[in-house]
């Protein structure tokens, strides 16, 4: 359906609008924070200085490679 369609059908409109209401995006600096983090809430010092929090915006978290299956492979019937 195109962004005209969903512009005129009322339905379609008033859905889009409930569910912007329940589910939205986490902006990309707090989506550390939001689902990795042990702490419920940190203090605006606290958040400045997380070295977490730093090295995930630095990219330094993010592996460079997928992970590697090292595990053996055996042969059926073996």
């Amino acid at each position: 359906m195109t962004a005209e369609q969903l512009s005129t059908n009322p339905v379609q409109r008033i859905w889009q609008w409930i569910k912007n209401q329940i589910v939205q995006d986490v902006p990309k600096d707090i989506a550390l924070c939001e689902f990795d983090c042990r702490k419920e809430q940190c203090r605006e010092d606290e958040w400045a200085t997380c070295e977490r929090r730093l090295s995930a915006a630095a990219g330094e978290l993010k592996p460079e490679h997928p992970p590697v299956d090292r595990r053996k492979k055996t042969g059926a019937g073996r």
